[in-house]
C-alpha cells in the first residue's frame, strides 16, 4: 500500500473511537500483536486472536480505556511493523504516543506441540520502562482452553493496574467470545490481514467468521468498521 494511502488511513483512524467503559484518559491502554516462538501451527491465534482477546475483556472494565483496533491497525502499517508481527519493548513507547495511550502491552508467547506459555509486559509510554509482567500457562489444547488462558492474564493485568472487578465484570470476561475454533481462526488472520493493510483479504475473513459463528460479535464488529474505513478511503484516493 503506497505510503501517501497509509498516510490518509492513518488521519481517518485518528477519529475512531476508542473502546472504553470508563471515562476517556484516566488509563488509556494498547494491546498490541504479540510474538510467537516456536511451534508455528495456529500461529496467527496466538499473535493476534490472543491480544485482541486481552483487549476486549479490559475493555470492560470501568476506568479503562482500550485503544481501538483499526486505530492500532493503522498505526502498525505507517511504522511497517505489520511486516514484523508484533511491537518490541523498544518501540512500543513510540506505538503508544501516537495512540495516545499511557500503557502498551506486548507479548511473548512461546510455543510448543505440548505447552503454551505466555509473558505479557506493560511498558510505560512516557518512561519507556517495564512497570510490571505477568505470565501464564496454557492447559490443554481446545479453544476453551486457550480463552481460560486469555481470562487469567486479563485478570492479572486488572490488579496490577489497580482496577477492580464487579461480579458482573467478572461474569462477562469469563464468557467465551465464541466455541467456533474456524470462526476465531478467521477472525485471528483477518486481523493480521488488516495490520498488514489488505482491506479486501481481512474484510472476506471477518465476514467468514462471522458467517460461521451468528453470535461471534468481536468478528462482526471489527468488520463493519474496516469497511467504514475502506470506504472512506477509497473516497479520499479518488479525490
Amino acid at each position: 500500500m503506497p505510503a501517501t494511502i497509509l498516510e490518509k488511513l492513518f488521519l481517518i483512524c485518528l477519529t475512531c473511537t476508542s473502546v472504553s467503559a470508563g471515562a476517556p484518559g484516566i488509563d488509556t491502554l494498547a494491546v498490541v500483536p504479540f510474538q510467537v516462538i516456536g511451534d508455528s501451527a495456529n500461529a496467527e491465534i496466538y499473535e493476534y486472536g490472543l491480544p485482541e482477546a486481552i483487549a476486549n475483556d479490559l475493555a470492560s472494565i470501568p476506568g479503562l480505556t482500550v485503544v481501538e483496533r483499526l486505530r492500532l491497525s493503522s498505526v502498525l502499517q505507517e511504522f511497517k511493523l505489520a511486516q514484523a508481527g508484533f511491537v518490541s519493548e523498544q518501540n512500543a513507547p513510540r506505538i503508544g504516543e501516537l495512540l495516545a495511550a499511557r500503557v502498551v502491552l506486548t507479548g511473548t508467547v512461546h510455543k510448543s506441540e505440548s505447552a503454551v506459555h505466555v509473558f505479557v509486559r506493560a511498558v510505560s509510554v512516557a518512561s519507556g520502562e517495564v512497570l510490571f509482567s505477568v505470565k501464564a500457562e496454557q492447559n490443554g489444547a481446545k479453544l476453551i482452553d486457550l480463552f481460560k488462558l486469555e481470562d487469567l492474564l486479563a485478570r492479572k493485568v486488572a490488579v496490577q493496574l489497580g482496577l477492580a472487578m464487579a461480579q458482573d465484570e467478572i461474569a462477562k470476561i469469563d464468557t467465551a467470545p465464541t466455541f467456533s475454533e474456524d470462526a476465531f481462526q478467521l477472525y485471528s488472520a483477518g486481523l493480521k490481514s488488516l495490520d498488514g493493510g489488505d482491506f479486501p483479504t481481512a474484510l472476506s475473513k471477518l465476514k467468514r467468521s462471522a458467517e460461521i459463528d451468528s453470535h461471534f460479535n468481536w468478528a462482526q464488529k471489527v468488520r463493519i468498521r474496516a469497511q467504514k474505513a475502506f470506504e472512506e478511503l477509497e473516497k479520499e484516493t479518488k479525490k
